[in-house]
């Protein structure tokens, strides 16, 4: 999960950067009042602007954001890492999409207890709702009791706290237990406990936590951070990789350890990631509207987060993709571009290093916000210097992390 502005969760003393829904920081010039229908359905219009703040507010300090790090050639890279000396573990989960697809959550099994949750390239913290929480807190969420597990150890000292830019946040106590993932199992991970968490997350019932999945440098853990999932089972896998299939019909899929083929058509095509920066972090100087490319010199470097909903953009690519659409317009009460649901939207697409990642028109809407009025899933970052590959647009595509090569690959999924 990340802010408009690249962050992972975990704030620190710089206040962090995040989109005002109640604002227009981005409207053309021919931004126009909100339409009559979404005034009259305020319930409907607060749940979206709820689920808005939870997508975008979470914030961090920034690492400085700069171009990926050149490699001479990711295809040669990425067979090399490959064929790599490697165990033969491997672990499947269904990504189960929750909220129009706002989240897709996955079993995960920590101490032989069951939770569903968010698996998250944009951050590197496993955290999960706890016993500690009191029942209202709990509620509907399946919470993890560490004294029904037999090999949890506390990390004494240790603690985790997490906040964001809406006011909402997690903090707890950290310890070890054993993670399996879908038969991929780590037996001493560092597992993080909330013992507080704010409204926003009581009230997403769907989610009991986050597994991140970026570098390990952005873990926040205190005093000592503490190495992701995927950093510690690598080794072990089959192949040094993790996979994402995300699809709204809910077959979607996450792969540790192996790349499935049947899941992709065409080759998968390398990208070289910054990962100094923490995050899976790719040059994205070209996109495409219509099939009408266009090349940009002064593009801010994207990064590939599952955790993100939506696809978020510098503000003159998204503005040029609603000035083609009549309807379209800033609206700032719901804090983003919205357009007729009738209108027939053109394709888009964005390079991620020379891949081009198309959404198809049809792809592009998020949601509605009145029977007539749809939220599209194409939005800024608010001029930040990070873009945001989020949901809207990984969903359409297979996409693999190596973890060793830091590298990303991409394909055009099956049908």
């Amino acid at each position: 999960m990340t802010t408009p502005d690249g962050s992972p969760w975990v704030a620190v003393s710089k206040t962090p950067t995040t989109i005002n829904l109640h604002a227009n920081t981005s409207a053309p010039s021919n931004t126009t009042s909100s339409d009559q229908s979404i005034a009259t359905n305020d319930r409907h219009l607060s749940d979206l602007r709820s689920w808005l703040y939870a997508t975008f507010s979470w914030g961090y300090e920034t690492p400085a954001a700069s171009s990926a790090v050149a490699a001479p050639s990711t295809q040669a890279t990425y067979a090399a890492a490959s064929s790599a000396a490697h165990s033969s573990a491997t672990g499947e989960v269904l990504a189960t999409p929750a909220d129009n697809g706002a989240e897709y959550l996955s079993p995960v099994t920590i101490g032989g207890q069951k939770l569903d949750l968010n698996f998250d390239t944009g951050s590197s913290d496993l955290w999960v709702f706890s016993t500690a929480l009191t029942s209202a807190q709990i509620g509907e969420h399946s919470a993890y009791d560490p004294s029904k597990s037999s090999s949890y150890q506390q990390l004494d000292g240790s603690t985790f706290s997490l906040s964001y830019g809406d006011g909402s946040g997690a903090a707890g106590v950290v310890g070890f237990d054993t993670v399996d993932i879908g038969g991929a199992t780590v037996t001493r991970q560092a597992i993080e406990l909330a013992t507080s968490v704010s409204s926003a997350f009581v009230s997403d019932a769907d989610s009991d936590g986050l597994v991140g999945l970026a570098f390990s440098t952005l873990n926040s853990v205190s005093p000592r951070p503490q190495k992701t999932f995927f950093d510690n089972i690598m080794s072990e896998l089959a192949q040094p990789v993790f996979t994402a299939a995300l699809d709204l019909d809910g077959s979607g899929t996450y792969e540790f350890g192996t790349i499935d083929s049947s899941k992709f058509t065409g080759d998968l095509q390398f990208t070289p990631v910054n990962a100094s920066s923490g995050f899976w972090q790719v040059d994205s100087n070209r996109y495409s509207i219509g099939g009408k490319d266009c090349d940009r010199t002064n593009a801010s470097p994207a990064i590939i987060d599952t955790g993100t909903s939506l696809l978020l953009l510098d503000p003159e690519v998204v503005q040029a993709y609603y000035a083609d659409i009549p309807s379209a317009s800033y609206d700032s009460t719901v804090g983003g571009y919205t357009y007729d649901c009738s209108e027939s939207l053109p394709e888009f697409a964005v390079a991620v290093g020379d891949y081009m990642a198309n959404i198809p028109g049809s792809g592009i809407t998020f949601a509605p916000v009145s029977t007539k009025t749809c939220f599209g899933g194409v939005q800024s970052n608010s001029g930040s210097d990070l873009q945001i590959f989020g949901d809207v647009l990984l969903k359409h595509h297979f996409v693999v992390f190596n973890g060793q090569s830091e590298v990303i690959g991409m394909a055009a999924k099956a049908e």
